[in-house]
């Protein structure tokens, strides 16, 4: 089987890392060249795809691979549309001229329910994001799901607030030191391993997961309470905050990981990790 990973980042790298062991053909693409060797290290094949939205560039990695894995990222809120929106609607556009139907997973956000005041939801839920980057990341779902009217298979997976190596909880609380942050810090938390992540998408490829799953650990302490817990443990200062002050975290709600659970995936880590 042949894959390409569009926008092998931080998730793309350790899915690209269990499928080359498994002997799958992994083709990763990036826009920055000196991730190259890196990317060497964790897939057969590398490109450079200077302009993701460069219709030449995409076409042969359509054509030679089965499965099309978009993991791509921004680099700056102002880049959304460009790198989401804009790529959703070249692979539409290539995948109606081409009639090679593939199966696509792309990982989208949780962010896309917006504030549902604490409250459950799940795949079903009303997506009231209000931020025109979250109205971007809904558009560009809406694109992937149009794909199942010409026999593409297409699967997104919802990915809450990711942590895992480098992206420790605790290095987050070290850099809070000496400032306060916006709100009470009562939000409810959502967030997802890293090796979750990339466990999830070698599940739905496995299994050939088609439609909307979540993806968030068991968890939900609030925002204060984990960060609270963080510090107990490595003896740090706790965090301030301001509730005066809109918090930097907006949409309060609980996210809802049932769904891919009943589908058979077991997380590796359905609770929170205080590294």
């Amino acid at each position: 089987m042949n894959i390409v990973i569009i926008g092998c980042g931080y998730i793309g790298m350790e899915a690209a890392a269990i499928w080359k062991k498994k002997g799958l053909h992994v083709t990763s693409t990036t826009r920055h060249p000196e991730r190259l060797d890196a990317l060497s290290k964790v897939s057969q094949k590398s490109v450079i795809l200077k302009e993701v939205g460069d219709a030449e560039e995409l076409v042969p990695l359509i054509a030679d691979n089965e499965v099309i894995v978009v993991t791509i990222g921004a680099d700056s809120p102002d880049q959304y549309e460009s790198a989401y929106l804009n790529t959703a609607q070249l692979i539409r556009h290539l995948a109606l001229e081409m009639d090679m139907p593939r199966h696509l997973i792309y990982t989208s956000s949780t962010s896309v329910y917006g504030d549902h005041k604490g409250q459950w939801v799940d795949e079903t839920s009303e997506l009231l994001a209000t931020s025109d980057q979250g109205k971007i990341l809904i558009e560009t779902e809406q694109q992937y799901l149009s794909l199942e009217e010409i026999g593409w298979t297409p699967c997104i997976l919802r990915l809450a607030e990711i942590y895992g190596p480098g992206r420790e909880l605790s290095r987050r609380v070290k850099q809070f030191h000496g400032h306060v942050l916006p709100g009470s810090g009562d939000h409810y938390t959502n967030m997802v391993h890293e090796k979750d992540c990339a466990s999830a998408l070698d599940y739905a490829l496995r299994h050939h997961l088609e439609g909307i799953y979540n993806l968030s650990d068991d968890e939900h302490p609030t925002r204060k309470e984990l960060y609270d817990a963080i510090s107990q443990k490595f003896q740090l200062p706790k965090v301030k905050w301001d509730p005066t002050h809109t918090p930097l975290h907006t949409g309060n709600k609980r996210v809802s990981n049932h769904k891919i659970k009943a589908e058979g995936f077991a997380f590796q880590f359905p609770h929170r990790v205080l590294d």
